[in-house]
């Protein structure tokens, strides 16, 4: 297996949507004059009154432009406002559903809402043009997030199903993300396929060394088996990661590891 990562760089938008061309739309038409208001908006900071005003300006003049509305919602999710992003980006998800389920199946994620994030993303790859999506910091392939979503549920058999899809599709091109087979292992584990679980993310050590979480759940599958001595070295092993100030740290895991937990499993055995 050829240890080729995917580091998905954004070089668009700052939050991940590349901007429109105005001159797409006719002249003197509603949505030429909101993209160009837009346009005006995104030199103020993301957020502040001046910008937040102009994509309102922009909003009544062209109010088919799905951009305006995407782009008024971003800092109130950031800022941990959920319902009033979600009235915005309902918007624009009406307007261009291919552009931003995606997106706001991954808000969903962020606030725990594992069936409506598992909705809009089934309904997204289900749309003739779908395309691979990442989630907004590039880390991770959507449907990693939606298998860990149906995790979330308790649905690991259909979790396991979409990440070795999504694995498989990546293998046959030559890469893998930092962290896709943690995940599966993560699955495994969840699902006591543990055989399975020790195969995969000892994969995943080939991948990336240094994440504590992979040496835990590794730790989990070996107890699981009754090897509790490997399963000692695995705990381990994770307690002296994370104790490394430059580990890696696996952004929306969904089943996050603490050391804690670690020293739980360690006493315990």
């Amino acid at each position: 297996m050829k240890k080729i990562i995917l580091l998905v760089v954004l070089i668009t938008s700052s939050s991940g949507f590349a901007q429109p061309n105005c001159f797409v739309y006719p002249e003197e038409s509603g949505e030429r004059k909101a993209c160009e208001l837009s346009y005006k908006a995104i030199e103020f900071q993301q957020g502040s009154k001046e910008s937040q005003m102009l994509f309102d300006e922009a909003i009544a003049m062209g109010p088919k432009f799905a951009w305006a509305y995407y782009q008024k919602s971003v800092p109130y999710f950031k800022r941990g406002f959920l319902y009033e992003g979600l009235q915005l980006l309902n918007e624009a998800v009406a307007l261009e559903p291919i552009t931003y389920l995606s997106y706001r199946a991954y808000w969903y994620w962020q606030y725990r809402n594992y069936a409506l994030c598992i909705q809009d993303l089934e309904q997204y790859y289900a749309l003739p043009k779908a395309y691979m999506q990442h989630t907004p910091g590039g880390e991770k392939d959507m449907r990693i997030l939606l298998g860990l979503a149906y995790a979330k549920i308790g649905k690991y058999a259909k979790g396991i199903e979409i990440l070795k899809a999504c694995i498989n599709d990546h293998e046959s091109e030559d890469y893998v993300g930092l962290a896709d087979y943690h995940s599966l292992g993560v699955l495994y584990v969840l699902n006591k396929q543990y055989e399975k679980a020790i195969e995969v993310l000892e994969k995943q050590l080939t991948v990336l060394e240094d994440m504590a979480d992979t040496y835990y759940y590794l730790g989990l599958a070996h107890k699981g088996l009754s090897n509790l001595k490997e399963a000692n070295i695995q705990f381990n092993k994770s307690l002296e990661i994370f104790d490394k100030q430059n580990r890696f740290r696996n952004t929306n895991a969904g089943f996050i590891v603490y050391p804690s937990d670690v020293k739980h499993e360690l006493g315990t055995n």
